[in-house]
C-alpha cells in the first residue's frame, strides 16, 4: 500500500531551499520519501517526547515524520540537521 506524503509549511521551504542549494541532496531525499511511501516504518521510531513520530537519516540531516495509517498519509514535520533538529 502506498502512503501519500504531505509535508508541513516549513519542511515545504526547506525542501526547495535544499532544491536550490544542493541538487544531490535534494534528489537523495525524493529517493529516501518514495521509499517512505511505500513502506513507512523504514525509519526508526522516537521515544520519550516524541513518541509516535518517526525519523529516516538523508545526509547530515534528519527527517521527522509521523505515520497516519487511518488516513493512509506521511505527515514530514521536520527536516533540519542533525544537531538542530532535536532541540
Amino acid at each position: 500500500m502506498t502512503y501519500n506524503v504531505i509535508a508541513h509549511q516549513r519542511v515545504q521551504k526547506d525542501i526547495k531551499r535544499l532544491y536550490r542549494k544542493d541538487k544531490v541532496r535534494y534528489e537523495h531525499l525524493k529517493k529516501r520519501l518514495k521509499i517512505l511511501a511505500e513502506n513507512p516504518e523504514v525509519g526508526k521510531p522516537l521515544r520519550n517526547v516524541l513518541k509516535g513520530k518517526w525519523r529516516v537519516h538523508i545526509g547530515s540531516s534528519v527527517l521527522i515524520y509521523e505515520i497516519d495509517k487511518k488516513n493512509n498519509r506521511i505527515v514530514l514535520l521536520d527536516f533540519e540537521h542533525h544537531d538542530t533538529v532535536y532541540k
